[in-house]
């Protein structure tokens, strides 16, 4: 009564509060900060009292939000050694249900493109691949939640403007507070650990897909909506059949954004708790582990592409997993498209089989025949890469390991011993890349010269449809397997031999369709860059211990036959005709400038930097032995970056300072390209060759190391192609066009159809 009496006689003047163990004297002015202690709402105490309530008197509250996540859990994540989870399952199935995502969503292309990214986050070590597996199944357990609880609500704001007025601000509020104060009353409520970090990664990442799935409904055209329902349709069918489909893609926005939320969303989680590669950034923080913190990120970027590539259709996709299978299925005679339909009884009183093919769409236009001076460079090619191929399996290193015996004591010394391109003392990645490289020249310099019609393209697509469905089928029966308890070994390594057919028919299929660099620029770059591998490995020497190394024929084979097809497609590209799909600016290019410099810095810095670490000679840093690029009693390596380097930096300057015509930037592009790919692959090749072949003590921590170098090397060529590649998708080559009045031209034979030409554009 008495406090209630001198707030009603002085309300301006506040009264004495007890704060703590001690009575505080709060009769001060309004206008003084601490009269506000008076009127304190105890927001905090509300919480912690609720929680303490809920804990001790509503658990069944806390299990019932719990139940989804934990199931989820024990389903994807489950730890019983008796069945297999997302945790314990071969890396080879990892891969193969990747592939099959990004196929489903995307395409073959993409699905080829994550399965290698997955594949190479365990490349970088089993700690780091426990982790990804552990970010996937939290990942899919997050955003599966969120989808069903996003979508539906979504679809109610667009519908229901009652429900968005009452959504909005709760979404504001969820995307405003930091993700660290959301951290706070699910730790009190739900403990530590991975499922209140997934509780946290959900609310984090819930509000756009709720938002722009409201948007999508909303921005359904009215009439389109009044049409429908003007035909009889009830709301459930225009919600199905209308509004959905027309929402996709910003409800597929929505999706891709909730998906990198949660996926960036387990770095911060790894705070209260949560596995994953969180957890290994978290922990490098906390060691100043850079090499950790490094593997972690790369890691996680790649984790993080994967997700977005496989999330994000486009509309030039082209067939996805789906489309492939309804192609396999369409059509009951032959692999020419016909197909049966059956029309009803005939005269006979028989149903009516009408056989049919599509109807090719009527070409107006193909590109400008080959020259005959182009011809013959794309033949030289051919046949220089075929002399490349070939050496890759004679000998390259005799009497020791030229290259591996730089991360390798036992190839010191191999008295009487030769190795082919391909063994892993002889050329190892070295061979491997000269090899991979002059398949690919050679099969940019036959493709032109090839004419191939639609009807094979159709057959591969169907033989891809029916692989896709092995695949997948596999994929369920070992999961089904999984689930009894019960695993075959057989269906891994028949799995993995479908998909590795699947990926073969995928580039035949790319070949017999062609892409822009199944030409003489793709068959330059290819086999500069095989040049450049084998030249590096003609160049480089072996260890100093080592006292006796021959270099095999082949290896010397491969330099001359990848020398001929760089000639040879050097010829065609300066024969062949291109020109620029846009216009081409004349203002001069700073930001070619400012990037080559880049590129040339560090392609410098990589080729003085070290190559090797070996640390094999004792277990502190002081006993590391480095040895640089250009290091005398190295492996010599870094001249040939050098090299190649120098040349893709005079090219970009007399791109940049004499500015050519459209057709010589063209050109000038692809000579920037060739170099930045000798780079790339030699530097490669060396690394993956000391992997391949490094003494490795994971107890003492000894290793053969390749250095800093190599990363700078690559580095710097990688934004070499990064300007050439901007030139070069600026141009294609030239167009012919047909008339289309009076005669019929046959356009797959284009050399006789050029005879009937009324004209020629670009």
């Amino acid at each position: 009564m008495l406090l209630l009496s001198e707030r009603a006689i002085s309300p301006l003047v506040a009264l004495q509060t007890v704060t703590g163990p001690e009575q505080v004297d709060r009769n001060v002015p309004i206008s003084d900060n601490n009269w506000l202690d008076a009127f304190r709402v105890p927001f905090g105490d509300w919480i912690k009292m609720t929680s303490d309530w809920v804990n001790q008197e509503a658990e069944w509250v806390t299990d019932t939000i719990k139940w989804p996540f934990e199931t989820l859990f024990n389903f994807i994540m489950n730890e019983n050694p008796a069945r297999d989870s997302i945790m314990s399952i071969s890396w080879i199935w990892m891969v193969i249900v990747m592939f099959l995502l990004g196929s489903f969503m995307r395409n073959t292309r993409i699905g080829l493109m994550v399965a290698g990214m997955t594949a190479l986050c365990g490349f970088l070590g089993q700690e780091y691949w426990e982790q990804v597996s552990k970010t996937f199944g939290m990942i899919i357990i997050s955003v599966a939640l969120c989808v069903i609880v996003g979508i539906p609500l979504g679809v109610m704001c667009g519908r229901f403007d009652g429900v968005w007025n009452v959504t909005r601000p709760v979404l504001d509020a969820m995307q405003v507070i930091h993700s660290f104060v959301w951290m706070l009353p699910f730790i009190a409520f739900f403990g530590i650990g991975n499922v209140s970090a997934t509780m946290v990664t959900m609310i984090y990442a819930l509000p756009p897909l709720v938002r722009l799935t409201n948007l999508g409904i909303r921005q359904v055209p009215e009439d389109v909506v009044e049409a429908s329902r003007s035909f009889g349709a009830n709301e459930l069918r225009v919600l199905t059949d209308v509004q959905l489909p027309l929402a996709r893609p910003a409800i597929m926005t929505g999706f891709n954004q909730t998906l990198l939320l949660a996926f960036s969303m387990l770095g911060i989680a790894a705070y209260i708790g949560a596995d994953g590669l969180g957890k290994l950034i978290f922990r490098a923080i906390n060691n100043v582990n850079i090499a950790l913190g490094a593997g972690a990120g790369l890691t996680f970027f790649l984790t993080a592409v994967i997700l977005d590539r496989i999330s994000q259709p486009e509309a030039g996709d082209g067939l996805s997993l789906l489309a492939r299978i309804r192609q396999a299925f369409a059509y009951g005679r032959d692999a020419e498209g016909t197909y049966l339909q059956l029309n009803g009884p005939g005269e006979g009183g028989e149903a009516e089989v009408i056989e049919s093919a599509p109807v090719e769409p009527e070409v107006t236009e193909y590109p400008e025949p080959i020259t005959a001076s182009e011809r013959m460079g794309l033949m030289l090619a051919a046949g220089g890469s075929v002399v490349a191929i070939i050496a890759t399996f004679l000998t390259w290193s005799g009497d020791a390991g030229k290259i591996s015996s730089w991360g390798r004591f036992a190839d010191e010394s191999l008295p009487g011993q030769s190795f082919s391109g391909l063994a892993a003392s002889g050329g190892s990645f070295f061979g491997i890349f000269v090899l991979l490289l002059s398949v690919l020249a050679l099969a940019a310099a036959v493709r032109p010269l090839l004419t191939i019609g639609g009807g094979l393209s159709r057959t591969l697509n169907k033989l891809q449809g029916f692989g896709l469905v092995a695949l997948a089928g596999l994929v369920v029966l070992n999961f089904v397997l999984n689930l009894v308890g019960i695993g075959f070994n057989t269906t891994e390594m028949i799995a993995l031999l479908v998909m590795l057919a699947i990926a073969l028919l995928i580039a035949i299929d790319t070949f017999v369709r062609g892409t822009p660099r199944l030409a003489a620029d793709g068959a330059l770059i290819a086999a500069v860059g095989a040049l450049g591998v084998a030249l590096a490995f003609v160049i480089a020497q072996a260890h100093p211990s080592v006292t006796d190394v021959s270099t095999g024929i082949g290896a010397y084979l491969a330099v001359i036959g990848a020398g001929v097809a760089s000639i040879g497609a050097l010829m065609a590209v300066f024969r062949a005709p291109y020109a620029a799909k846009v216009p081409i600016s004349t203002s001069f290019p700073l930001g070619m400038v400012v990037t080559g410099a880049i590129g040339a810095l560090l392609i410098y810095f990589g080729a003085v930097a070290a190559w090797v670490v070996d640390e094999r000679t004792g277990a502190d840093a002081a006993n590391r032995i480095f040895v640089k690029g250009l290091q005398g009693d190295g492996p010599l390596l870094g001249w040939p970056v050098l090299i190649f380097g120098a040349i893709a930096v005079v090219v970009t300057l007399m791109l940049a300072l004499t500015r050519p015509v459209e057709s010589n930037r063209w050109r000038l592009g692809a000579l920037i390209a060739a170099p930045a790919s000798a780079i790339f692959f030699l530097s490669l090749a060396f690394t993956l060759t000391m992997s391949r072949n490094g003494d490795t003590d994971y107890q003492l921590d000894r290793n053969a190391l390749t250095g800093a170098g190599i990363l700078l090397a690559i580095t710097g060529a990688g934004v070499f192609f990064a300007v050439a590649r901007g030139i070069m998708n600026d141009f294609r080559r030239k167009k012919v066009y047909l008339s289309v009045a009076g005669s019929t031209i046959d356009v797959a034979e284009p050399q006789v159809a050029a005879t009937e030409l009324v004209g020629a554009t670009r």
